[in-house]
């Protein structure tokens, strides 16, 4: 069955890829902007244990953090004033910051590149990891930085001469296998117990009576029965 939402303390592969045979990663300059956005949206909610950016495509492997944190997370928005009992789902709030960092990189890629419209898919792409075995052969493919996402007849121009891949290969260096301390936001998959996370795995999706915009409709039709 298809990932649908997304539950915490759970590892999940996220991804997306260019649309219109656009290059997404044209430059390490562009690599460096959408690690630095990947920094600033992901990090309040998730921690990142593998990432590759190449050409046309994203992957990152990530481990939810708690509920208390994607809560924190929601109510730091001053425009987020609302009961505790109110705060979305958590698939809803990583929804939200993959949505931000997705459009803040696509904006900045437009600008450089002078140019507007859609670069990426509208929807990314959510997997669950169901075991650690799944989860290692995952991490030694993503610090290879092998595309999946192949295109005949993709432009052939000075943009795309360089498509080397950025990847969390760093993080696994001998370095980090000494045991040295992993930089706030990533995790060494290898070094940590993430045992847990394979122990109970949770459903690919939520019932129809948990969905946040059930909750909303709900609210309305509440209030306005009751002004």
């Amino acid at each position: 069955m298809k990932t649908i939402h997304l539950f915490e303390e759970h590892i999940y592969l996220i991804s997306n890829h260019s649309v219109a045979r656009n290059p997404m990663f044209s430059s390490p300059s562009m690599q460096n902007y959408f690690k630095l956005k990947m920094e600033k949206y992901l990090k309040p909610i998730a921690e990142i244990i593998a990432y590759s950016l190449i050409g046309n495509e994203f992957l990152m492997l990530v481990k939810l953090k708690k509920r208390d944190d994607f809560s924190a997370h929601y109510l730091s928005n001053p425009k987020n004033v609302i009961p505790e009992d109110e705060i979305p789902e958590s698939t809803y709030i990583f929804s939200q910051a993959m949505a931000n960092l997705q459009v803040s990189f696509v904006k900045h890629f437009n600008h450089l590149h002078k140019r507007s419209g859609t670069l990426v898919a509208s929807r990314f792409g959510r997997k669950l990891v169901e075991s650690k075995n799944e989860m290692n052969e995952l991490i030694e493919k993503i610090n290879k930085g092998e595309e999946r996402s192949h295109y005949s007849g993709i432009w052939v121009n000075e943009i795309m001469k360089e498509k080397k891949p950025m990847t969390s290969e760093w993080l696994y260096s001998e370095v980090f296998k000494g045991g040295a301390k992993c930089t706030e936001g990533y995790l060494n998959a290898h070094l940590a117990n993430l045992g847990a996370c394979f122990e109970i795995l949770p459903s690919y999706q939520l019932p129809s009576t948990n969905n946040f915009f059930f909750h909303q409709i709900f609210k309305i039709f509440r209030q306005k029965a009751h002004p």
